[in-house]
């Protein structure tokens, strides 16, 4: 393993081996193959969040917001949205690029494709959609053949391609976004009712999303979008839990670390609590023990790179 956070793998190992000693047994890590192969992963979760926030440190193309352009780049456009004063287009540009995700090999190619309209324009920024959501509906109908052989990224790859689904999406989302005016003052009055601490603003946040469409009813959408903001530094939040209830990939990794059972019947309610309480000795933050989990049940014998 290379990189950022790579002399870090004996380090996670040893907290691996504290977390059985202190918080009882873990018959999912029996073997030091599946210690080192867990430590692998939480490096690697560490280095995706190194490699944005590394991002906020260099000059981004204003290009990168153009997705008639070949270097489109949803994750930098935020930024330079973000830079240049325009916090809600940032944010949009960060619920499109979430949405439809990072595909292993098209890449941005769906979310470019939606927020450029295929290429023929126009760019449906925040303001654009604001004032003809029904061009937008429009646009994914008449673009209905196109759609089908779209691919999310791994973590959206049970969404709906269907016009109307989008289209619901995008206009329950907008509705969330606007709902007090402009993204600022969400975050003024969600500090009204929670205080500022990040993770109670995270948590506040998460549960007011459940009115979006495809991400209010599971729990994925919302987790990933709103860490997202929090690495591109458009809202002071982080999340405060692992949130597994609903959950599968981070619940079977969970339910593997703790039973040796990827099925064992026990809710992600439940669960919750103790896989929040590995970050006691872990100290790597929520999204990473998430993450990594995650990543780790799907081969934990064996590292593999997965980009999610």
């Amino acid at each position: 393993m290379t990189g950022a956070h790579k002399d870090r793998e004996a380090e996670f190992v040893a907290k691996i081996g504290q977390i059985d000693q202190q918080l009882g047994p873990l018959p999912g890590t029996a073997t030091p193959q599946r210690i080192r192969c867990w430590a692998q992963q939480i490096v690697s979760s560490l280095r995706r969040i190194s490699y944005t926030e590394t991002l906020q440190t260099r000059a981004v193309n204003p290009q990168r917001c153009n997705p008639q352009s070949e270097i489109f780049d949803p994750v930098r456009g935020a930024i330079h949205f973000n830079r240049t004063g325009q916090l809600d287009e940032a944010v949009w540009l960060t619920f499109v690029l979430t949405h439809f995700g990072k595909h292993e090999l098209n890449e941005w190619d769906f979310p470019k494709s939606i927020y450029g309209s295929f290429g023929a324009g126009p760019t449906w920024t925040l303001q654009e959609y604001g004032a003809n959501p029904v061009a937008f509906e429009n646009m994914l109908a008449e673009n209905a053949g196109n759609l089908s052989p779209a691919r999310f990224s791994n973590h959206r790859k049970f969404q709906s391609k269907k016009p109307h689904a989008i289209a619901r999406t995008f206009q329950t989302y907008y509705a969330w976004q606007t709902e007090y005016g402009n993204f600022r003052d969400r975050m003024i009055a969600t500090h009204a009712i929670v205080g500022q601490e990040p993770a109670a603003a995270f948590d506040e946040l998460y549960k007011s999303m459940k009115s979006v469409f495809g991400f209010g009813g599971g729990r994925l959408g919302r987790f990933d979008f709103l860490t997202m903001l929090g690495k591109l530094q458009l809202a002071p939040i982080k999340p405060g839990s692992v949130y597994l209830d609903k959950a599968t990939g981070p619940l079977a990794g969970a339910r593997l670390l703790f039973y040796g059972d990827r099925e064992h019947g026990i809710t992600g309610k439940a669960l919750e609590p103790r896989v929040d309480g590995l970050d006691c000795i872990l100290d790597v933050g929520k999204q990473v023990i998430e993450d990594s989990l995650c990543n780790w049940q799907k081969s934990p014998d064996v590292y593999e790179y997965f980009r999610g």
